[in-house]
């Protein structure tokens, strides 16, 4: 009985596959948070400018999201399991040019800024990719607690990353964060080698046009409403919920008015929060309903929210953070697995190519907006309007999608 409910808990982390491809995936993204730390400190040291830092990260990351649409017909058309081999293999180059750059003494920030778009156009195909990858090589059934363990993995690279990040720059030359993020594609290029996908007889890499393919993608949208339900609160939690994040330095100054000490322990409330979140999801003994996880999701981030309204000390801040921290982590894998489980295997590349497209394209877009509007209106009558905005949409299609359910069993009965 004990052995059985250890099996339950640790789901996918039972199965070799998954613990070589996760052990790899965490290496991988802790040295990008390296070199992502690292290049911004370098690029600011070079030309003391915060405008040359945004820069870089508009013209390194925007224009690649429009790469991770390519990527959905890029998996859905080639064996993934080489795909993703030889984007990891291209992924070694970036960093090692930027390094060996360094090394004579040369920066340039626009050859640097061609190199790291050349690694984050890389990354935005990689995404979605990775997202249907965990799907071949875990059980359907574990898929939830595997996409929570690679949240998890994710958020926990990204605090250790930029640690490692400020160690190496204050005791080592610089040159050593882009050397090992460049080495730390290896562990899971090799891993790939030992790692089997499971057998899928669903899945028939046949040569079809792209408007083909487009058609069968727009049949199954049409025929699925469920599905497009679940991607449009998917766009608009990811374009109000995770905006919030750029309004934190607002709030430590001129709210607490304090420094840049109580906004990284606010960032890091976050980090921990979604480390939290991520924890919860994976370690539930019985899968519970998915809709259970976004109603809840929705529920810690309203209260986030509160805090954020109401609070005027520092520590009710930090338990806001936290909470929109957990929301996150208890929103986004369950929404993976959610598409995932519900999307023929044949175009499950393209559905892990919108669910990305809706990641990474709305959050700047709110941000962009909400830090527009930051400008014009009261943080509380700002905060109140996203709340209303966010809940009332998402639960008005959470009703559609339980109505939806309702009629199916009707039908069936």
């Amino acid at each position: 009985m004990f052995k059985t409910s250890i099996k339950d808990i640790l789901g996918p982390l039972t199965f070799r596959n998954f613990q070589l491809f996760i052990f790899g995936h965490f290496i991988s993204f802790t040295g990008s948070w390296m070199q992502t730390t690292t290049l911004h400190w370098l690029i600011y040291n070079q030309r003391h400018s915060t405008l040359d830092l945004g820069y870089f990260s508009f013209l390194t990351t925007f224009p690649a999201i429009f790469l991770t649409f390519l990527s959905g017909f890029l998996t859905d058309r080639f064996e993934r399991k080489r795909f993703l081999q030889i984007l990891l293999f291209l992924a070694l180059f970036p960093p090692s040019f930027m390094g060996i750059l360094l090394y004579f003494n040369y920066f340039n920030l626009w050859v640097f800024i061609f190199l790291a778009f050349l690694g984050s156009a890389l990354s935005s195909i990689d995404m979605p990719l990775r997202q249907v990858f965990i799907s071949e090589i875990v059980p359907t059934c574990h898929l939830t607690k595997a996409l929570s363990m690679q949240a998890l993995s994710f958020n926990l690279a990204r605090i250790l990353g930029p640690v490692i990040a400020g160690y190496l720059i204050v005791n080592f030359p610089i040159i050593l964060c882009f050397f090992f993020n460049a080495l730390s594609f290896l562990p899971l290029l090799i891993a790939l080698k030992f790692i089997k996908p499971l057998p899928k007889k669903e899945h028939k890499l046949e040569k079809i046009t792209l408007s083909s393919e487009i058609k069968d993608f727009l049949v199954f949208f049409k025929e699925n409403k469920e599905i497009l339900y679940i991607v449009l609160i998917l766009a608009n939690f990811t374009f109000f919920a995770t905006s919030i994040i750029i309004l934190l330095p607002m709030f430590v100054v001129k709210v607490l008015h304090s420094s840049a000490k109580d906004f990284a322990y606010l960032s890091s409330g976050v980090g921990i929060g979604a480390i939290a979140g991520a924890l919860s999801v994976f370690l539930q003994r019985e899968a519970k309903k998915e809709l259970y996880y976004l109603i809840r999701a929705h529920l810690l981030w309203s209260l986030g929210v509160v805090c954020f309204i109401f609070g005027k000390t520092f520590m009710i801040y930090l338990i806001g953070s936290i909470l929109i921290g957990f929301s996150f982590t208890n929103f986004f894998p369950i929404v993976n697995a959610y598409l995932q489980k519900r999307t023929p295997l044949r175009m499950r590349g393209k559905m892990m190519s919108l669910f990305s497209i809706a990641f990474l394209g709305a959050a700047p877009l709110g941000q962009s907006l909400l830090g527009f509007l930051a400008d014009f209106m009261p943080y509380q009558s700002l905060l109140s309007f996203m709340l209303f905005i966010l809940i009332t949409i998402n639960l008005y299609f959470l009703t559609k999608i339980l109505n939806f359910r309702k009629k199916l069993k009707g039908d069936v009965s």
